[in-house]
């Protein structure tokens, strides 16, 4: 069952449960984190705090509401009963046993005053993306090889799939657009209306919220970055909800590399919500805009499923295109397209070549929808890479 395929955050998550008495795992709204839990770690049933009921009676007795449960200690949205967290201190303290607790969050903890604290030497948090190619397909974990050596395990066309349909779940395995198309309309009701407001006790607006969705849409079906600058309401409110929509993992912030002059950039948590919010429409600027998305889901899952840290950086120049990421001091571009691909490419270069001046790199690439890597000259220069190239 498509539901039931390994993630490669397991490895992780059974090492952390041998020396941690509790293990979280964050990720967005309806991603498979209470299945990797309940289903292939093989944990039971947990205990939902979206359930009325059970999040008022752990907020009021926290210390009885966990006394209650068998252990390991199963818990689903555990962010919004804040009061957990302290009792869950006051047990770990006096049996520190690994994998005593395990903890789901449709946001980051350490966005709750209090609660990341009261558990600081007590947790692992893990972070669980979107499917990749490779768990969409059912296959293992690989780490590339080193870059300009690789050769794919998937091709071209399986990749465009999965630009359109996402990652995440359920909508990647629908085979209807109207049904994927539908699905993504609820999710994002429930994640704008409930989710989002959690964030703002006074004066939540959620049509300013919608707003700042579709603004960012907009802006992506020209191939570009949103910034601040794409945004005509008042700076700080803008910044204050996509703060909160970052915390909730509805948007990725990804920052300006130190050696450019951009701003913080922000793109959608998964290719297939962008898919639905650009609509129908094609063109290069779409595509580009859907492989910026599953190339920084691919990226991070290379780290993060490693147990790296990961920063999610690009470069800008104060003249010419924005590099789309710096790894270790290396920019990669990406291409939507390889038509006339000599003139097309000798086009793409000269950001690239820029950036790899300022930051002093030998080696650039090129991240475009061919079959097969090319590799830099051995004296340095610019090679090409598959969109598949890491999964």
């Amino acid at each position: 069952m498509a539901h039931l395929r390994e993630r490669h955050v397991l490895p992780i998550l059974e090492k952390q449960a041998k020396f941690w008495p509790v293990v979280g795992l964050l990720g967005p709204r309806q991603s498979g984190k209470s299945t990797v839990f309940r289903d292939l770690l093989e944990l039971g049933e947990p205990i939902s705090l979206d359930e009325i009921q059970a999040k008022e009676e752990a907020r009021k007795s926290p210390g009885l509401f966990l006394r209650k449960l068998a252990s390991p200690i199963l818990i689903d949205e555990a962010q919004k009963a804040p009061e957990l967290f302290d009792a869950i201190k006051l047990m770990v303290d006096k049996k520190k046993i690994p994998g005593s607790f395990f903890l789901t969050g449709s946001s980051g903890f350490s966005s709750k005053l209090g609660i990341r604290e009261s558990l600081t030497g007590r947790i692992a948090i893990s972070e669980l993306l979107p499917m990749t190619l490779a768990e969409l397909h059912g296959q293992p974990f690989q780490k590339h090889p080193e870059a300009g050596a690789t050769v794919p395990r998937f091709n071209l066309d399986q990749a465009m799939k999965t630009l359109v349909s996402g990652g995440m779940p359920v909508p990647a395995f629908l085979r209807e657009p109207s049904q994927r198309e539908q699905y993504w309309r609820s999710w994002l009701e429930t994640t704008v209306f409930r989710d989002l407001a959690a964030f703002f006790p006074k004066g939540y607006d959620s049509d300013f919220a919608f707003s700042l969705v579709h603004r960012m849409a907009t802006v992506m079906k020209e191939g570009e970055l949103p910034t601040l600058k794409h945004f005509s309401g008042p700076a700080r409110k803008t910044r204050n909800f996509l703060s909160a929509m970052r915390e909730i993992f509805l948007v990725r912030q990804i920052n300006c590399h130190p050696e450019g002059i951009g701003k913080e950039a922000w793109i959608f948590m998964d290719s297939g919500l962008c898919s639905y919010l650009l609509g129908k429409t094609q063109g290069e600027g779409n595509t580009l805009t859907l492989a910026r998305h599953f190339l920084w889901n691919e990226w991070a899952a290379q780290s993060l499923y490693q147990g790296r840290s990961f920063f999610r950086e690009y470069y800008k120049s104060s003249q010419g295109s924005p590099v789309d990421a710096v790894f270790d001091g290396i920019p990669f571009r990406i291409v939507a397209s390889t038509s006339d691909i000599t003139r097309r490419l000798r086009l793409e270069e000269r950001p690239l070549l820029g950036a790899m001046k300022k930051l002093k790199a030998k080696v650039g690439y090129l991240v475009a929808p061919v079959e097969k890597a090319v590799p830099p000259p051995k004296t340095g220069g610019i090679g090409i890479l598959p969109w598949c190239t890491w999964s």
